[in-house]
């Protein structure tokens, strides 16, 4: 007898196709691929940590860097001096010139500063008309005794400079300008303004102090107020006293030292711009005075003098006022320098009325603009910056921080955290909302094919199957 066995072979969906599951692979790469460029994956923790300190120290930097200004001194004059009886000369002189920086503790222009960065215009007429007597004594009268012995040439002179009408005769001329940090030839920007001195405490002279010792009576505090016709400026925020200071508490110093202020190897624009110094409370000391001052070995240069020393929480803690020198006088040795404390701003703004204030319209702007920026809300950021420059056009930080954040929003949109969150949000649910209907339209094909497959096996199917006959001869 023979039997025929129908042998159904094996359908597609019976071993599996292997094309759904490649594409699903495939979906959901691209899926990661879209996720890891919405959301970017942190660095690792120690890159996080040193990234977000360099973010705090430059973002306390650029909060109080606008307000921290350029303050010039110049005195000229015009001198007749008598040679002889009958020999009288017209001279001007050079003019004694000299800088420092200064700080602005209200946003209506009033300045703090060193008393001796504004004594050769507030103080020292004398001193100033000695030597322009001096100047105009040699440049007029100098060459007609060149052929005299060098004794009497020099008692000549001399009876010029102590001629009461040779004194009489000088007419001096001061300024006081102060200059806010500006980008040159910025459009619509004022940034130069003449100053007068409201208050004024000179600095310590040793040849003034009392013959017998003790403190010095008015004190010389060397600090000084200024004030020039400017609202809605930036301003810095004073601590209340350096009786929260601290041994060891970090602090930098803003400042324009004349060593950078005037180097030859810079160009206009470098110079303009403040230099900051880093260091740390070493010392409290007491001065002539009594009044207890901070020593610090951030570096101070001559042109530093009236600087702000901001601690870390972003308040004026002191003003950078002497340094220390060789025995010469003639070499700074840095690492031991001295800051008069904020106390005595203080007081010297209490004395003429004048509350310090650091919340004004620029302010408000600035730090927002700084801190969008430093979380990375760039467009966020450079609107504050925009209204900023808007109330105070053409100041160099302001400047270079809009034209930074216009960079990267041109070149990086994707780089702004409001964008990307934004883009993000809404691409992240597309993503989900594709993938749930990709799986769900490759698990309905399954269903259906595992269906087919059932049937088939059960009856059959000539355009599934291959017949195999097998004949078997049984006895």
């Amino acid at each position: 007898m023979r039997r025929v066995e129908r042998v159904c072979a094996p359908t597609t969906a019976q071993v599996g196709d292997s094309r759904p599951l490649r594409a699903r692979a495939a979906g959901s790469a691209v899926f990661l691929l879209i996720v890891a460029q919405v959301f970017p994956i942190p660095a690792h923790a120690g890159e996080r940590r040193i990234e977000r300190e360099k973010n705090v120290v430059e973002a306390r930097i650029l909060r109080v860097k606008p307000a921290v200004v350029r303050i010039f001194t110049e005195v000229s004059a015009e001198v007749t001096v008598r040679c002889a009886k009958n020999d009288a000369h017209v001279v001007t002189p050079e003019p004694d010139r000299g800088s420092g920086t200064g700080f602005i503790i209200h946003p209506d222009g009033w300045i703090a500063t060193n008393g001796h960065v504004v004594k050769p215009v507030h103080d020292g007429d004398a001193e100033h008309v000695a030597n322009f007597v001096k100047a105009a004594a040699d440049k007029a009268c100098g060459p007609g005794l060149i052929q005299l012995p060098k004794p009497e040439r020099t008692a000549r002179l001399q009876a010029i400079l102590q001629d009461p009408e040779n004194q009489k005769r000088v007419k001096l001329t001061k300024k006081l300008v102060v200059e806010l940090p500006h980008k040159p030839g910025a459009a619509k920007a004022v940034t130069s303004y003449p100053a007068e001195v409201k208050a004024y405490s000179p600095s310590i002279d040793p040849d003034r102090l009392p013959k017998g010792g003790g403190k010095p009576d008015p004190p010389m505090l060397d600090a000084a107020i200024i004030k020039i016709e400017a609202n809605y400026l930036p301003s810095v925020s004073l601590a209340p006293s350096i009786e929260y200071v601290h041994l060891g508490e970090e602090l930098f110093i803003i400042g324009y030292p004349g060593v950078v202020l005037w180097h030859t190897y810079l160009d206009e624009e470098s110079r303009a711009e403040a230099t900051v110094t880093y260091g740390r409370v070493s010392s409290f000391k007491n001065d002539l005075n009594g009044r207890r001052i901070l020593q610090t070995d951030a570096a101070i240069s001559w042109g530093n003098s009236g600087g702000p020393a901001v601690s870390w929480s972003d308040e004026v803690i002191g003003v950078a006022t002497f340094i220390s020198t060789s025995l010469e006088g003639d070499q700074a040795i840095q690492g031991f320098n001295f800051l008069i404390p904020v106390d005595t701003i203080h007081a010297l703004a209490q004395r003429i009325g004048v509350t310090p204030q650091s919340d004004g319209p620029f302010m408000r702007e600035w730090q927002a603009a700084v801190n969008a920026y430093f979380r990375g809300a760039f467009s966020t950021a450079l609107a504050h910056a925009e209204a900023t420059d808007r109330i105070l056009p053409g100041l160099s930080d302001v400047h270079q921080l809009r034209t930074h954040l216009e960079r990267l929003l041109r070149d990086h949109p994707m780089w702004d955290t409001e964008r990307r969150v934004f883009f993000g949000s809404w691409l992240g649910i597309a993503v989900i909302v594709a993938a749930i209907a990709l799986s769900g339209a490759f698990g309905v094909r399954a269903i259906r094919k595992r269906r087919r497959a059932r049937r088939l096996a059960r009856a059959g199917s000539p355009r599934n199957s291959a017949d195999v006959v097998s004949t078997r001869r049984q006895e």
